[in-house]
């Protein structure tokens, strides 16, 4: 439900522009196309973005500056510029070099593209269906294929291969369901999933943050205190994120007679948040059910978090404890 593209630097020629008016528009639609369910590969350790900033917006006409300078800034502060690795052979100097290294990441793990000037594809003389040139992008199947919602069966294989994407360059994870609970096996795998590919970027691992919100009264077994549910949750998590390092909190939620209580379920990053209509729990392929994840706007990812928050929440914290 998140989608990468790398975009070389010479997309943003101000020659190609002025030729060609058309690619001006199309340029800002697809970094405004980004900002709902995008990622940028941010090339050479972040070089990428300071090229661009730096070097090829101060040439564009000052409208078209100030509109991908508005999205861009909105993509970093989504934490949707992905920093991908330094080039092996020194600064990339030309647009090849900068192909290049977009390939490599390609390489290392699937892009959904890489998008590029027409003269940089004539230039690389190689076929690659994974080259989208920029007046192209916005028909390309790579661009109309992104989803927004996906309905999936609730069991591990169908929930690795969505998930993996969406934790690859996550830091901070809140998974958020009442009736999560620490004894039931269908719980316990999604949360074994979620440690095993969150900060999987294809080189060095990055540990993360990950939040779990549940019910006080849906724990199992029923009638035990906090300090027992907490206690359980270690002996859970100990097995769950066992050499991944990630650091987990966990946070019993209650509320009072006619007030708001814990529905809705999710999963939530700094990147994106999805509501899963099912639940959290992955079953057992033998009692497989389908249920929809779907990508919640930037609005609603924020005021989801808010409601888990101490200090603004509607619900009542319990207890909580931090682990490893």
């Amino acid at each position: 439900m998140l989608y990468e593209f790398a975009i070389t630097p010479d997309v943003f020629n101000r020659t190609d522009c002025d030729a060609q008016p058309e690619l001006s528009v199309i340029l800002v639609e697809l970094l405004k196309g980004l900002r709902d369910n995008g990622l940028v590969a941010n090339l050479h350790k972040d070089k990428w973005g300071v090229h661009v900033s730096n070097d090829m917006l101060p040439q564009l006409p000052p409208g078209l500056r100030d509109k991908l300078t508005t999205c861009l800034a909105l993509l970093r502060d989504r934490h949707r510029l992905i920093r991908h690795p330094a080039s092996a052979s020194g600064n990339p100097t030309t647009d090849l070099d900068w192909l290049n290294l977009a390939l490599v990441s390609h390489a290392r793990i699937p892009l959904s593209g890489i998008v590029l000037s027409q003269n940089l594809q004539v230039a690389y003389g190689i076929p690659n269906p994974d080259l989208i040139i920029l007046p192209n992008v916005l028909e390309s199947q790579q661009w109309l294929g992104r989803r927004r919602s996906l309905t999936l069966s609730m069991v591990e294989a169908d929930y690795r291969n969505v998930l993996a994407p969406v934790l690859r360059h996550a830091k901070s994870l809140t998974l958020i369901d009442p009736h999560m609970n620490s004894q039931e096996a269908k719980f316990r795998r999604t949360i074994s999933l979620c440690c095993q590919l969150m900060g999987q970027r294809g080189y060095v691992r990055m540990p993360g943050r990950i939040d779990i919100n549940v019910a006080f009264r849906d724990q199992e077994p029923d009638g035990r205190t906090a300090n027992d549910y907490l206690n359980q949750w270690q002996h859970a998590l100990a097995a769950s994120n066992g050499g991944h390092g990630h650091r987990i909190r966990v946070f019993l939620w209650d509320w009072d007679a006619g007030a708001q209580g814990m529905h809705d379920r999710f999963i939530v990053t700094d990147q994106c948040g999805i509501s899963v209509a099912g639940g959290l729990d992955c079953r057992d392929p033998a009692h497989r059910t389908e249920t929809t994840w779907t990508l919640l706007d930037e609005e609603d990812r924020v005021q989801t978090l808010q409601k888990y928050d101490p200090a603004g929440t509607p619900f009542r914290l319990v207890a909580s404890r931090e682990y490893y």
